[in-house]
């Protein structure tokens, strides 16, 4: 933009809002907007003026998402995030005021001062991923953190992070990187492996993985990727790990190197599950056993690679399509589910990490709960119990602080999920009253077939969902009415589309298809008349109309299959929701029981249809014994 061009748009802008602002000048400039300083003349405060460029802002829908984006900024409240005052529209001009910071970027300080002290780097870092646990509760992602978006103000740098929420907006009309207009969202260099991969949906684990590039940068004086265009610094960013922190800093404590190379994963499900957590093990300086992935397992776009959550049927009229993923041993169901070997969850949905820590508090109970009373029967004048009592629960509350720096809390030690076989009662949501059982009685052996052990892993799913609800506070339980009838919904049409499978598979496909061959054969191995070629290419027309029929079965086995994942994925989201509390990630939740809710209307069509395929087996079956 030349210096015309920059002097015509402060003109306007300062013409434009003269009734209530005057212009001092301009702040800085970037792919998103203008930033002008400007007073207050109502309030007699000093403000900044951030102003969509006019070459972005002729577009409506451009100058729609601008402006609903910055009014959901503007309800961030929080000390480390700037304040949007006001947003609008005039002389074609979309803006908004925010905050005046009185200070620097971060990027200014590190240009000139390269590195910064590991301690300044642990509070910038915490201080931010405080800020952004807070948006990313509210629902609001950055999309965009980098040092430019990071200010420190005054002479303690308190940190104060901006532009929330405007790169969101711009990216809903694209792939994830690009707007219509062909604008880049985000900066490359602080991009997440799923924003370079063209994710459309990018969650809030992706501004985790910027601010570890931040981080990173700040301990070591350079980002730690580098190429000479975009498209090669974008594939760093989805296929390269980072050198380690300590390589090239040695003297930075272990603790923080080891939270930097976290946020650093290619997989999100390997990163901190929140910013909060991240925030966490900052503050606890606890330097807890890491087990880098990235080397081994590059980033692998959700289309071709594992999906974060299994993927659900398509439906008609989507966009996408959408593949069907087989359930795995361990892994993309849940991000705590994902975590390394270390953290796997057992059969009943519990990590290991946790039933550990659980063995340990009992122990030490029961030892110096057995010790007190013998020391107190003895009598107190010398409180010998204490020898043994102190250094153990020194050691209990080391190993409690790597537990609250995996993500977990007390919550999670103290409120034991249920075992598969334990099917109580569920509660109704925030009535504690019990719900009506399922219309279907419990099922005989064999009613399911080879799909028996699926049906009972959905029925310990919903038993364990139920009991969740059970333990959630009243408040808290309110707030989530709509999951225990939805996960009963869609158990009880996967168990009726399982017993139409189970009837497929009752002796006729693989019947038919035999004596079928056997016909053919027959035929093939006789002299050649118009009767023998007449019935011949009938039975070749139905041997191909049984295979299209054996196809359509095993797609309609795949949506039952999908049914099976979407339940136990639900089940891990409320364990983890249990833990980080409900209010934190409703939005998430709720996205999880919208899907849930889709693939049950998709189930009722998937009953029809093994019901028509059940019918034309029917129809073949008797063809083929006619003839």
């Amino acid at each position: 933009m030349d210096e015309q061009h920059k002097s015509a748009l402060a003109e306007r802008l300062g013409n434009a809002l003269k009734e209530n602002y005057a212009l001092e000048g301009e702040l800085g400039r970037g792919g998103m907007g203008v930033v002008f300083s400007a007073r207050d003349l109502k309030l007699k405060r000093r403000v900044a003026i951030k102003v969509l460029p006019p070459e972005l802002a002729y577009r409506e829908e451009i100058r729609t998402r601008f402006v609903r984006e910055a009014e959901t900024a503007a309800r961030l409240s929080h000390p480390h995030i700037v304040p949007i005052h006001a947003v609008g529209e005039a002389d074609g001009l979309v803006y908004f005021v925010m905050g005046y910071v009185d200070g620097e970027s971060l990027a200014a300080r590190l240009r000139r001062r390269e590195r910064l002290p590991p301690e300044e780097v642990r509070r910038i870092t915490k201080e931010t991923a405080d800020a952004l646990g807070m948006a990313h509760a509210m629902g609001v992602i950055h999309r965009d953190v980098k040092p430019d978006n990071i200010l420190l103000e005054g002479t303690r740098r308190r940190v104060v992070v901006t532009d929330f929420g405007i790169a969101k907006a711009l990216s809903e009309g694209g792939a994830g990187t690009l707007t219509g207009t062909g604008v880049v969202i985000g900066t490359p260099t602080y991009m997440s492996p799923e924003q370079a991969a063209g994710e459309r949906e990018i969650d809030a684990r992706s501004d985790i993985y910027s601010l570890g590039l931040v981080a990173y940068e700040m301990l070591t004086g350079d980002p730690p990727f580098h190429a000479a265009t975009v498209p090669g610094l974008l594939m760093k960013q989805i296929s390269e790990t980072a050198k380690d922190v300590q390589e090239l800093r040695p003297e930075c404590p272990e603790d923080l190197a080891a939270t930097v190379m976290r946020c650093l994963e290619k997989n999100p499900e390997d990163r901190w599950p929140t910013a909060d957590a991240l925030r966490r093990a900052l503050e606890s300086r606890v330097s807890v056993p890491y087990r880098r992935t990235s080397a081994r397992a590059p980033y692998r776009s959700r289309p071709s690679g594992s999906p974060e959550r299994p993927s659900l049927p398509a439906r008609e009229g989507r966009r996408d399509p959408v593949v069907v993923a087989p359930p795995r041993p361990r892994g993309t169901v849940s991000r705590r589910a994902a975590r390394s070997s270390d953290s796997e969850a057992a059969e009943g949905g519990e990590p290991k990490v946790v039933r550990k820590f659980r063995s340990h508090l009992a122990s030490f109970v029961s030892v110096n709960g057995g010790l007190l009373l013998l020391n107190v029967v003895t009598g107190l004048d010398s409180p010998w119990f204490l020898f043994a009592a102190i250094p153990w629960g020194i050691g209990l509350a080391s190993d409690y602080g790597r537990l609250w720096n995996a993500g977990y809390s007390w919550r999670d030690v103290v409120n034991r999920p249920p075992a598969r076989d334990a099917v109580p009662a569920p509660l109704q949501p925030g009535r504690g009253k019990s719900l009506p059982p399922l219309s279907e009685p419990e099922p005989a052996t064999g009613e399911f077939g080879r799909l028996e052990g699926q049906v009972g892993q959905m029925r310990g799913d919903r038993a364990a969902i139920a009991k969740v609800l059970e333990r959630l506070p009243p408040t808290e339980r309110n707030m989530l009415p709509d999951v225990q009838p939805t996960v009963d919904a869609l158990m009880s049409r996967a168990m009726e589309l399982a017993r139409t499978l189970n009837a497929l598979d009752s002796g006729l496909e693989r019947a038919a298809l035999t004596r079928l061959g056997d016909r053919i054969r027959e035929l093939e191995a006789r002299e050649g008349d118009p009767e023998r070629d007449r019935r011949l290419d009938l039975l070749r027309r139905q041997r191909e109309a049984l295979g299209e029929l054996t196809q359509r079965r095993g797609q309609v086995e795949a949506q039952f299959e999908s049914c099976v994942l979407a339940v136990q994925n639900l089940r891990f989201d409320l364990l983890r929701l249990r833990s980080a509390g409900v209010a934190t990630a409703l939005g998430e939740f709720t996205s999880a029981t919208q899907q849930v809710k889709a693939l049950s209307a998709d189930i009722d069509a998937a009953i029809s249809a093994a019901g028509e395929i059940r019918e034309l087996f029917g129809r073949v079956g008797r063809a083929i014994e006619a003839h």
